[in-house]
């Protein structure tokens, strides 16, 4: 597939007006998108769900219809982004990274309905991951580029292929897809609007923090930044490096081990579960295996070191054992897209006290000193919110009353950075991560 770039005019913006896409390639019998048949990939469904399977109940689309131009392209095989300009747009691009395997509409909630909203232009990309993940029945498989992808067990014999895991489809490649997107929105904005953007914004969740940590320490196509519950990702400091001891401390029954590796304390609902326990089961496993068996020579379909999926699918329930140090080549391999802190522009980051994924002390704090090191300590802000997760939709949860929604507070900061960028207002905002 060639790139292609597709223009459409439209009455409303909005993510919950939006259309249909293009899936990377048809799927074979007992391969689907983790929604079921309801939300197939390419539907306007899919697009719907996963918007709201990170975003709080009080993130909600503009109450009126924001008419305006919606782009939707690709610039390779497997690569997909959404532009959306308002008719009253103000002159301002706002490019978004990606979390996890998710599409190019996984942020419109968090960010691009309240953006667009607002006269911002507003473009995500899918990190040149194809469909992302997809559920895979028994007895079924997915193939990518003539590999047949590892596929996690699930309970009830089900599992989970993800696009990361295809040949060639290294991590490198979400810095360039992000790179790519902006330039393409800019160049698109100009042909539409006969000027190009005076200023551009990136922002980013969990590992679209990450991305636009890469993008402002690389490029200086951004004006300024902002990153929510950001990843970091270096040889010393990775979830790699604390997921697979929580793995196993949790299952040898030991969950004191946990705090000590960093995490924040356990947290306890009404009807007696915990947040351990619940993120143990919906991100650790699934987290840490998807990544080691990218990384790791032994089982890396996507750098080429095996053909054959089983040897990934054998660490498939032994995530426990699992250590990044077990090759030099993993930490050569996150040292090719390691963050480096020397950022380019001007970075608010905004992190939960609770956040279990990606907590602030083996993700924040190290990435804060990274920049005070370089120098770049005065273009650096960043906030916890305390008893904020990891995903904000876990906080509605009314089992756990002691959580809190962060989304509110992150599009103050956005405002908060634009005044900073815009009108040289210093953000009311701690250097040293004060709450």
């Amino acid at each position: 597939m060639e790139s292609r770039i597709e223009v459409a005019g439209v009455h409303d913006l909005r993510s919950t007006a939006g259309g249909g896409y293009e899936p990377a390639q048809r799927l074979p019998k007992g391969v689907t998108s983790l929604y079921g048949a309801d939300a197939p990939f390419g539907s306007a469904a899919f697009a719907r769900r996963d918007a709201r399977e990170i975003a709080p109940s009080c993130a909600l689309p503009a109450a009126q219809a924001i008419p305006g131009s919606r782009v939707q392209g690709s610039l390779r095989p497997a690569e997909r982004f959404v532009l959306r300009i308002p008719e009253r747009w103000n002159g301002r691009l706002v490019v978004a990274g990606t979390p996890s395997q998710r599409s190019e509409f996984a942020c419109d909630l968090i960010f691009g309905d309240p953006l667009v909203a607002r006269g911002y232009a507003y473009v995500c990309g899918n990190k040149g991951l194809g469909d992302g993940t997809a559920m895979v029945a028994p007895g079924a498989a997915l193939c990518i580029d003539g590999a047949r992808l590892p596929r996690l067990e699930l309970p009830g014999g089900l599992g989970l292929c993800f696009w990361q895991h295809a040949p060639r489809q290294r991590l490198e490649g979400w810095l360039e897809d992000f790179l790519a997107i902006a330039r393409c929105a800019q160049a698109t904005i100009r042909e539409l609007r006969g000027r190009a953007p005076e200023l551009t914004y990136a922002v980013g969740f969990s590992n679209g923090g990450y991305q636009v940590r890469r993008a402002i320490e690389e490029s200086d196509l951004f004006s300024g930044a902002l990153t929510w519950n950001a990843a970091l990702w270096t040889p010393r400091h990775n979830l790699l490096r604390q997921l697979p001891q929580a793995i196993e401390a949790m299952e040898r029954g030991d969950p004191e081990q946990l705090p000590a590796l960093g995490f924040p304390a356990d947290v306890r609902g009404l009807s007696g579960g915990a947040l351990y326990q619940r993120y143990l089961t919906v991100y650790w496993r699934v987290s840490a295996w998807l990544h080691a068996m990218h990384l790791d020579p032994e089982t890396s379909l996507a750098y080429g070191d095996v053909t054959d999926a089983a040897a990934a699918e054998a660490w498939s329930g032994r995530m426990g054992s699992w250590r990044f140090d077990r090759s030099p080549l993993v930490a050569a391999r996150v040292g090719g897209f390691a963050n480096t802190g020397r950022i380019r522009t001007k970075l608010i980051e905004v992190a939960a006290t609770h956040d279990y994924l990606i907590p602030p002390a083996m993700h924040l704090e190290p990435y804060r000193a990274m920049v005070a090191a370089a120098g770049l300590g005065w273009s650096y802000r960043c906030l916890l919110i305390d008893h904020a997760q990891h995903v904000d939709r876990w906080s509605d949860d009314p089992d756990f009353p002691q959580m809190r929604v962060a989304h509110p507070r992150v599009l103050a900061l956005f405002r908060a950075l634009v005044d900073w960028v815009e009108r040289g207002r210093e953000p009311r905002i701690a250097a040293d991560a004060g709450r």
